[in-house]
């Protein structure tokens, strides 16, 4: 499979994993088997191995991307789509935000966070930032906590209900459609570790899902690679 090639060949330069019985190849499978929407179990009686070792490789991959905080590589870059959506983790509400370049339609950024207002919005985009060239226009709700962080930044934003800034709904859909899985809420005592998952699974929609309106993913992984790697070492 195409998607389970970029994966390995990732996992080949960054390297996450301990030598051990279980071949890398394998372990690159289980994982993008999990992403896809399976769990630990299934993909452990699938692939038989233990559900822990999927438990594991998911993991050790999630910290090895986590790393450097970058889901997208610094480039010219013209309508962003922001937005926030409510999530549980252990059964308390949490707010997952999301930023989504119209064009590309890479994830740019994602955080969670407890609560949302208007310097929790700027300091988000000033990440969001981080994967841009020149000056963007940001695609908003009328969340109220947008205007002020947009007016201390000295950006353009447009109020937009609809069309350019589905795409930052229908990642939403795409990343529920997998937590469903656990009932949408996160079972983990360290709320980290929920923040890896989603950046994970963020990473690979950008670089190993195939994207149906593209045929590849979104993101170019050997961009990424040559821009993070310099900050690893």
């Amino acid at each position: 499979m195409k998607a389970e090639s970029i994966l390995y060949s990732l996992i080949s330069v960054l390297k996450p994993f301990r030598r051990n019985k279980i071949p890398p190849e394998k372990k690159t499978r289980a994982i993008n088997l999990y992403l896809h929407g399976l769990s630990y179990r299934q993909v452990g009686t699938i692939l038989e191995i233990s559900h822990t070792t999927v438990w594991e490789a998911v993991q050790k991959l999630a910290e090895a991307v986590y790393q450097p905080t970058l889901l997208a590589v610094r480039k010219q870059r013209n309508f962003i789509a922001v937005d926030e959506t409510v999530v549980k983790i252990n059964g308390e509400k949490r707010f997952l935000w999301a930023a989504l370049d119209v064009e590309s339609r890479e994830v740019l950024a994602v955080w969670i966070t407890t609560t949302r207002n208007w310097w929790i919005a700027r300091d988000f985009i000033l990440v969001v930032l981080k994967s841009c060239k020149g000056q963007p226009v940001f695609l908003v709700d009328k969340g109220p906590w947008y205007k002020s962080a947009f007016k201390s930044l000295g950006l353009d934003y447009l109020h937009v209900t609809f069309g350019p800034r589905n795409c930052v709904e229908r990642w939403f859909r795409t990343v529920k459609e997998r937590t469903k899985r656990f009932w949408n809420n996160f079972r983990a005592r360290d709320w980290r570790r929920v923040h890896r998952f989603v950046f994970l699974f963020a990473f690979w929609y950008n670089f190993v899902r195939i994207h149906s309106s593209f045929g590849d993913p979104p993101g170019d992984v050997t961009e990424w690679l040559q821009e993070v790697i310099p900050q690893l070492s």
